[in-house]
């Protein structure tokens, strides 16, 4: 029997050439199946019983037939086997594709994940063609932020373990799909944006949209029960070794260190900004800029030409949450930075304005302090210790 049952699974997937015509039509098809899944996770069964009386392919309106009145997938599979067809390649690869999209939506399966798997029957060129067709449907109905619905501990979890992506991936591959959707719907959207890359583009979509989907259907009782299965898990991996977990004092910044990289940053003239942060890669800058007040980030962006100011953004856009110890590593590096570029200029890194005429005197004192600050920074950890 499961011999046979191989065999069968394997005969899906052989080559079939059909033409492009209906390779195109096929793939429509597949989309209307899609949108079909997702019409019956918003009104369930009510959505396919239409669908099924208004459809006329026979293999399609049969099986949505076995759906709505609860058969099982032995049901589908007679079914569909009982329904016409012939031997051209174009009726095969329709069977295969209403097939996989109909055993799909009967598990349940993400609409997405059902347009995936029909139209990999149709070749690479239109499988790639699903991820646009997806994509393009994520950015109409994107979702929008939401509030945290589950007070708990979970986000700050996952902002620890993403100070290790691998240790978030981890722990979402070992909890499952349910339960990771499930335990991020009662989280803030922070936690969503750490884990959707971890999925990939696509998986990352079908993650956001299946904890939107349980935050409407789910009580607040479940979505908590969730996180704490989740809870679990993480910690039963970190017992045996395969995870870590940042402590609570990892997951902030120095307050110290916050403080005094903010002021000498505000102190900073306008070209000795331009000439430290134009030689430095964008990734070391957003690490640093973790380890700064807002009014540090304003200080910075205003004095920097506009494509500076977007390749660090991108940057910080792309940044994931930090160690403590890497936002002063990154901090210190910025700090011998500005220090090499006014040692360059032989200028005095103090910042330009309309500020009441000084002396020389006080401004070599104002150039001294600012020195000795970056150096501290510069040596920080050497100084904490």
């Amino acid at each position: 029997m499961i011999s046979s049952l191989a065999r069968a699974e394997a005969l899906d997937w052989q080559t079939v050439k059909a033409s492009r015509q209906k390779k195109d039509a096929l793939f429509d098809l597949a989309a209307r199946i899609a949108i079909l899944a997702e019409k019956s996770r918003a009104s369930g069964a009510e959505a396919l019983a239409k669908a099924a009386e208004a459809e006329r392919r026979r293999a399609l309106k049969a099986g949505l037939d076995v759906i709505v009145a609860g058969g099982d997938a032995e049901e589908l599979a007679r079914a569909l086997s009982k329904a016409p067809d012939d031997d051209s390649p174009g009726s095969i690869l329709e069977a295969r594709l209403v097939r996989s999209g109909l055993r799909g939506l009967l598990a349940g399966e993400h609409p997405y994940a059902l347009m995936r798997r029909m139209t990999a029957h149709l070749g690479p060129e239109y499988f790639d063609k699903a991820g646009a067709w997806i994509l393009s449907r994520v950015k109409r109905r994107r979702p929008g932020p939401d509030s945290l619905v589950v007070p708990g501990e979970l986000p700050d979890v996952v902002r620890g373990l993403a100070l290790d992506p691998r240790s978030l991936e981890r722990a979402l591959r070992a909890a499952g799909r349910e339960i990771a959707a499930a335990s991020l719907a009662g989280c803030p959207q922070e936690s969503m944006e750490l884990a959707k890359p971890l999925y990939g583009r696509i998986g990352g979509a079908v993650l956001e949209d299946d904890a939107a989907f349980l935050r409407s259907r789910l009580s607040g009782d479940d979505i908590a029960q969730a996180q704490a299965a989740f809870l679990e898990i993480a910690r039963g991996l970190e017992e045996r070794g395969e995870l870590e977990m940042a402590s609570e004092d990892e997951l902030e910044p120095d307050p110290a260190f916050v403080a005094e990289l903010t002021k000498a940053v505000m102190s900073l003239d306008d070209e000795l900004v331009r000439a430290a942060f134009r030689s430095s890669d964008g990734k070391s800058l957003a690490a640093a800029m973790q380890g700064m007040e807002p009014r540090a980030h304003d200080r910075i962006l205003a004095a920097l030409p506009k494509k500076d100011v977007n390749r660090i953004l991108d940057a910080i856009d792309d940044a994931a949450p930090l160690r403590r110890k890497t936002i002063v590593e990154a901090g210190a590096k910025l700090a011998s930075l500005l220090l090499a570029a006014a040692e360059r200029s032989g200028a005095a890194p103090a910042k330009k304005g309309p500020a009441p005429k000084r002396g020389a005197a006080d401004v070599a004192v104002e150039a001294k302090a600012l020195r000795a600050r970056l150096e501290r920074i510069r040596d920080w950890d050497a100084v904490k210790e």
